[in-house]
């Protein structure tokens, strides 16, 4: 650290303690320390930067009416010298106690160091320094950074860093992270909407405790989505400050495998196999189906894609957006080739029909906001003869008619 910057740091820190001492003065019901002496004591009550990539404001309130000066140049560089590049200075000789100020032609993404003076009437002169970095291109909008504030709490902005990140190989995950200036509790929402407003998912984060850093892995969250993201500080007084933002969850894809169907009843009732036909949805797409075949009670079918020899019916779809994934499974049993006696086979859910055959459709949903997580609490192949390693086993039958049979799939998700 250059001799410089000690002395600034010097002088940033006998600036909280002096602020920290009136505000204690003020609040035992005596007058306050600045009051009546101008800027000779201390005349800055506080300075708020607010940067964004390429431009920031400063707010300066003073307890009397002063004029003020700002300097203000990258943290590497040396405020008050002429050599090298010059610093951005601006002068305000108006004498009031508010005002607001825009400090344009900054560079995204670096830090500066700032030196505020306020001059009263008599000539007396406070100075306050510090620190503020500007945002990154990529923001969606500025965050407040009130580097050179002090003794506020949360009245002004305590929240000094908030980042959500989402995970490159995990779907639905993100980790966020939030450092404030003091101890605060944190409240954190986020919300999904469609674009006609109807609410799609939303999650609420409290810490329960005041702290100066918070960070939480998250799953859950739809993938492929936007979040309008809500962050609220409270400090031990009270005070609150919000922070807003926006935030994309990764996009993601789900890779289907209907494995096989166990034929529990043929609905045949003679002791031949009748012939039956099998149809898959996943996500209301139609994947494929099998052609009508002789299958009995306590056959079971390995699945397989037309004109492939690898196990497996397969279908690969975005799950964006989705909180669950359905999948269906449809059956009809005829008798023979004459493709008569067609009767209704199947589950619980819509009726649809085929050459003019009425069946119903058997479904199950898979809830996709829980984490496909590797190492979860499923055993592999849960007990189902399917391959081991998989995100999720689903199995469920259809036992309601005549034709009776369970579906063996499963399930991957993985971001795209």
């Amino acid at each position: 650290m250059t001799r410089t910057a000690r002395i600034l740091a010097t002088t940033a820190a006998s600036v909280v303690a002096a602020l920290a001492s009136t505000a204690a003065a003020t609040a035992g019901a005596g007058p306050s320390l600045s009051g009546g002496a101008g800027c000779a004591i201390s005349c800055i009550e506080s300075a708020v930067v607010t940067p964004t990539a390429s431009s920031a404001t400063l707010e300066v309130r003073t307890s009397v009416p002063t004029s003020v000066t700002v300097l203000v140049a990258k943290a590497d560089a040396t405020l008050g010298l002429t050599t090298g590049p010059s610093p951005k200075h601006v002068s305000l000789p108006s004498f009031v106690k508010l005002r607001t100020l825009l400090l344009p032609g900054l560079e995204p993404a670096t830090a500066y160091r700032i030196v505020v003076t306020a001059r009263d009437l008599s000539g007396r002169t406070q100075t306050r320094s510090g620190t503020f970095a500007t945002r990154e291109v990529k923001a969606a909008m500025p965050s407040p950074t009130n580097g050179l504030s002090a003794g506020l709490g949360c009245k002004a902005d305590c929240i000094e860093t908030g980042t959500l990140t989402s995970d490159a190989t995990v779907p639905g995950r993100a980790r966020l992270v939030i450092r404030t200036t003091e101890p605060a509790t944190l409240q954190v929402r986020l919300v999904a909407k469609t674009s006609s407003g109807a609410l799609l998912h939303q999650l609420v984060l409290a810490t329960g405790s005041r702290k100066t850093a918070y960070a939480k892995t998250i799953d859950g969250l739809l993938t492929g989505t936007r979040y309008a993201v809500t962050a609220t500080a409270t400090d031990a007084q009270g005070r609150t400050w919000d922070e807003t933002g926006a935030f994309r969850t990764r996009s993601a894809r789900a890779l289907v495998i209907f494995h096989k169907v166990t034929v529990i009843a043929d609905a045949d009732k003679g002791i031949g196999r009748g012939e039956i036909f099998f149809d898959f949805m996943a996500g209301g797409v139609d994947v494929t189906g099998t052609d009508f075949r002789k299958i009995g009670s306590g056959d079971t079918v390995t699945l397989k894609s037309a004109g492939s020899t690898r196990p497996g019916i397969l279908a690969g779809l975005s799950v964006d957006g989705r909180a669950r994934l359905e999948l269906e499974a449809m059956g009809v049993e005829c008798d023979a080739v004459l493709m008569k006696n067609c009767v209704v086979q199947a589950g619980v859910w819509s009726t649809q029909s085929i050459g003019g055959d009425p069946y119903v459709v058997a479904k199950a949903s898979v809830d996709l906001r829980q984490a496909f997580v590797p190492g979860g609490a499923l055993p592999p192949n849960f007990g189902t003869g399917l391959p081991a390693g998989h995100d999720a086993y689903v199995v469920w039958e259809t036992t309601q008619h005549s034709l009776k049979y369970r579906v063996y799939a499963t399930v991957d998700v993985e971001v795209a």
